[in-house]
C-alpha cells in the first residue's frame, strides 16, 4: 500500500472522460592548448519516432463509473503488452473491460495474461488482427548509471505519446511503495497517466517502467527497473502470477546514523520473525542486522526481500548477520510464499 506519510501519488489516477553535439573540454597539456573533442548525442526525435508505435494508451473502467488512464508498451509483435498493475486494478476488481489504444487509433480489447501486485506489473494481450505493433527491446537496468540520459513516453492526462527527457537521478530507491522496491529515480517529467509507459535509454531500449511520483516534490519520478520485469516474465507467462520464496522475516532499512555507528554501508534490520517459519528455525532474532545473503551484500530491506524471493524453495541459503557487535552466518531454508 502507498505510504500516506510520503504522500505518494501513483501516475495512473482517474481522469475524466537535428542531432545536437556535446563539447567535451580537455585540460591543456604541457602548456599547449588542445582543441575540444565532440561526442555525437543521439537524436531524441529519432529514438522517439522508432519507439512511439510500440507505446499504447490503456483505458479501463473503474468503480463509480470513472475511467482509469495509463500507458503501456509492446513486448512482441503478437500483442503482448506491459503496464502497471494499478492501471488495471479496478477493472480486474469489478470485471470491467480494458482497452488498448494504439498510435494509429485502434481501440483493442485486452485480456490479462498475468499480474503481480507486489511489483505493480501486469502482462496484457491483444488481438492485433494481422497488423502487428513494433516491439520495444528490453535493456539492462543494472548497467544504467546515475546521470545517464533517458526518455519517458506515455499518455499523461490523455495526451497520447508525450515525450519527455531527463536523466537517471538515482538508483535502488526503496521504502516508497512496497516490499520489493528498487526504483530508478528520474527527473524526466512523469505525470498522471504515464504509469506503465517505458523509460528508455538513448539506445532505444526500455530500462524502466514509469510508475509513480512524489506528490510533494518536483522532478521526482520513479520507474521499476526493467530487470525486475525480466525476472518475473516467465512466471507471468506460464502461471499468471509470480512464485516467490519466503523465510518469514520482515526487515526495514537502517538509518544513516545507525549504519555509521555499525560501520556498515547497507544492510537491513530484522523487526519481525514469524514463529515456526524458516527464519525462526534458523535462529534469526529481532534487531539482527542482515549483512549478506549467499555472499551478496544486502543494500536495503527491499534488496533483502528480492534476494530471498528469488531463492529456490527447499534449498538452504547462507545469511550473514551482525548481532551484539559480532558477525555470524546462519542457514535458512526458504519455502514458497503463499
Amino acid at each position: 500500500m502507498t505510504s500516506p506519510c510520503l504522500r505518494l501519488l501513483t501516475c495512473c489516477l482517474l481522469w475524466a472522460g537535428a542531432s545536437s553535439v556535446i563539447a567535451v573540454a580537455q585540460r591543456p597539456a604541457d602548456r599547449a592548448r588542445s582543441r575540444p573533442t565532440a561526442t555525437a548525442f543521439p537524436n531524441i526525435a529519432d529514438v522517439a519516432a522508432r519507439a512511439n508505435g510500440g507505446v499504447v494508451n490503456i483505458q479501463s473502467v473503474s468503480e463509480g463509473g470513472g475511467t482509469s488512464i495509463g500507458s503501456g508498451f509492446c513486448l512482441d509483435a503478437k500483442g503482448e503488452l506491459v503496464t502497471n498493475f494499478h492501471v488495471i486494478r479496478e477493472a480486474l476488481k469489478i470485471g470491467g473491460p480494458i482497452l488498448v489504444v494504439t498510435q494509429d487509433g485502434r481501440a483493442l480489447p485486452a485480456s490479462v495474461r498475468g499480474y503481480d501486485e507486489a511489483t505493480d506489473l501486469a502482462l496484457l494481450e491483444v488481438e492485433l488482427g494481422g497488423k502487428p505493433l513494433p516491439s520495444l527491446p528490453l535493456g539492462d537496468s543494472d548497467a544504467v548509471r546515475v546521470g545517464d540520459w533517458v526518455i519517458a513516453i506515455g499518455s499523461p492526462f490523455e495526451l497520447d505519446h508525450t515525450v519527455t527527457v531527463g536523466i537517471i537521478s538515482g538508483k535502488g530507491r526503496s521504502g516508497l511503495d512496497g516490499a520489493y522496491d528498487d526504483f530508478l529515480q528520474t527527473d524526466a517529467a512523469i505525470n498522471f497517466g504515464n504509469s506503465g509507459g517505458p523509460l528508455m535509454a538513448l539506445t532505444g531500449e526500455v530500462i524502466g517502467i514509469n510508475t509513480l511520483v512524489l506528490a510533494r516534490g518536483q522532478g521526482l519520478g520513479f520507474a521499476i527497473p526493467v530487470n525486475i520485469l525480466r525476472d518475473i516474465l516467465p512466471d507471468l507467462r506460464s502461471l499468471g502470477r509470480v512464485r516467490r520464496s519466503s523465510i518469514g522475516v520482515e526487515a526495514v532499512d537502517i538509518s544513516a546514523f545507525d549504519r555509521r555507528g555499525l560501520g556498515i554501508t547497507g544492510g537491513a534490520r530484522v523487526v519481525k520473525v514469524e514463529r515456526g517459519l524458516p527464519g525462526d528455525q534458523a535462529g534469526l532474532r529481532r534487531d539482527d542486522v542482515i549483512l549478506a545473503i549467499e555472499n551478496t551484500p544486502v543494500a536495503s530491506s527491499g534488496h533483502f526481500n528480492r534476494l530471498v524471493a528469488r531463492s529456490r524453495p527447499g534449498a538452504g541459503i547462507q545469511i550473514r548477520i551482525r548481532r551484539e557487535g559480532k558477525e555470524y552466518t546462519i542457514t535458512a531454508t526458504p519455502i514458497e510464499k503463499k
